[in-house]
């Protein structure tokens, strides 16, 4: 038992470092196809994914998921911003969508691919 838990521990430890890794050495630009730049608000209850390794995690290092309603879930990113939404559960949060394209050097675990996100530009906890 403890040497599953042991493997666990540290199958994630190496998963969770070449996240990081994949952080700091992806290239990630947006995709080259024009979008419209049209700043929208939304309101619901957010769930961090920092420090998680999820799909989200490839494209954006401070993001989580924004439930709008039952059936809208929103992928939201705050890198870039100073401050950062750490204790807010219910949020409204400004900014635009934008589709992130992610290259992966070979070591990075992250797929190649592309995702579209909310980029926050401004956020207020409820």
């Amino acid at each position: 038992m403890k040497q599953v838990l042991l493997s666990f521990v540290l199958l994630n430890i190496v998963f969770l470092s070449g996240c990081a890794t994949a952080q700091t050495s992806a290239k990630t630009k947006t995709d080259s196809k024009p979008e419209v730049k049209q700043q929208q608000t939304f309101e619901g209850d957010y769930q961090s994914s920092r420090g998680v390794m999820t799909p989200l995690s490839c494209y954006c290092s401070d993001g989580g998921t924004l439930t709008v309603t039952e059936d809208e879930k929103i992928k939201v990113c705050f890198d870039g911003l100073k401050e950062k939404p750490d204790d807010c559960t219910k949020i409204s949060v400004t900014g635009q969508f934008q589709t992130v394209a992610n290259e992966p050097e070979e070591t990075n675990p992250c797929p190649k691919g592309t995702m579209k996100v909310f980029v926050v530009e401004s956020f207020k906890c409820k």
